[in-house]
């Protein structure tokens, strides 16, 4: 699964804060929220979690999307 990262936003000069990247997101999630969200989903139903940066990585707010791998 991967969704937007949140953090990254502040990286893009021309996207005012608070706002998403694009009108057909329906949420974009911090690093802490989505990984907390998979890993209880893991838990749940006997599935490891594996989470991957997608895109560059900068030192303060990672990459701009965020993936989870779901393994039995």
């Amino acid at each position: 699964m991967t969704t937007p990262n949140i953090e990254y936003n502040l990286k893009f000069e021309n996207l005012p804060a608070g706002k998403l990247r694009y009108q057909d997101h329906c949420f974009e999630w911090m690093r802490s929220q989505f990984q907390n969200w998979a890993n209880q989903v893991a838990k749940s139903f006997d599935y490891i979690v594996k989470f991957q940066p997608i895109g560059m990585e900068d030192p303060e707010v990672d990459s701009p999307t965020q993936m989870a791998v779901f393994r039995r």
